[in-house]
């Protein structure tokens, strides 16, 4: 998986105000990471699941 350039989302067009400070950004992402790396299987597991949902599951 990695370590991605950008924790939170990118600029959205249209949107003049940011969804979240850098604060916040700062405060959770690491959260966010620490997540990803030590439940990426049990995710996987419950996304098998549901296999007829899996497109939808992977769009967002």
């Amino acid at each position: 998986m990695g370590i991605q350039k950008y924790v939170g989302r990118i600029k959205e067009s249209g949107r003049t105000i940011r969804r979240h400070s850098s604060f916040y950004i700062g405060l959770y992402g690491s959260n966010w990471v620490n997540f990803m790396e030590d439940d990426y299987e049990l995710v996987a597991e419950l996304l098998t699941l549901s296999p007829n949902k899996r497109k939808y599951y992977q769009q967002g």
